[in-house]
């Protein structure tokens, strides 16, 4: 008994080590409001790196941000909980100085680090958390490319690098894109991934993405049912 009892505990320690090494963004998430994050408004939490100006204009670059995805792809309807800061230090603990999404346990999660308080990359994590909130994780998992994640996200991301007259691909590199299905294999730190990914998603019809998610929820398969990217 004392052997089971053992045993559990072993198992029930490596569950949570494990957790806390793969979900640490669910967990931050989840935990979040436990921690010096304060939320100011539903859902929204802000550390005391951001000062009062910096809270409005990041307020309104939500706005922007929802209004540009609605009008891109139809109202959203994830409505993630999004923790900002503008502090350095959590890249060290393996969060994007810029902006990431994440999947918690009972919600999607933006993280919004000092580089990402902008209308661009707060529509770029919303549509990644939209794709994800419409999507069980076996299609998740099984359906969804790393270059249709990435590219409806960069679709309503305006940055420089992201409009039209500044990317010049050639055949090959669209091609190559194509070839990458998991987000682990998607090279990050390399604008031309995403300039890729964003004129391979550029044939869909934006305003047919949410009912072709549903389609694949449905047992649809991604090339039938998004078959001009193709």
């Amino acid at each position: 008994m004392k052997i089971l009892k053992l045993a559990a505990v072993v198992l029930i320690s490596f569950f949570v080590a494990a957790c806390g090494f793969f979900k640490k963004e669910a967990i931050a998430c989840e935990l979040i409001g436990s921690t010096h994050f304060n939320e100011v408004s539903p859902n929204f939490y802000i550390d005391q790196s951001i000062d009062s100006q910096q809270q409005v204009n990041l307020a309104h670059a939500i706005q922007v941000a929802v209004q540009r995805v609605s009008h891109v792809y139809g109202a959203p309807t994830s409505d993630p909980r999004i923790i900002a800061t503008a502090e350095t230090k959590y890249a060290k603990f393996g969060f994007n100085p810029t902006g990431m999404q994440s999947t918690g346990f009972f919600r999607e999660c933006i993280f919004l680090g000092p580089k990402g308080l902008n209308a661009d990359v707060v529509a770029h994590e919303l549509v990644h958390a939209e794709v994800r909130h419409r999507t069980n994780l076996f299609v998740e998992l099984t359906q969804l490319p790393a270059w249709f994640i990435e590219g409806t996200g960069i679709l309503v991301d305006y940055r420089a690098p992201f409009l039209a007259q500044n990317i010049d691909l050639k055949h090959d590199e669209l091609t190559d894109i194509k070839s990458v299905f998991y987000l682990s294999d998607f090279p990050n730190t390399q604008v031309e991934y995403y300039q890729a990914s964003l004129m391979a998603v550029k044939p869909m019809n934006p305003k047919a993405m949410y009912s072709g998610l549903e389609r694949l929820n449905n047992g649809e398969q991604f090339e039938d049912v998004f078959n001009e990217l193709f």
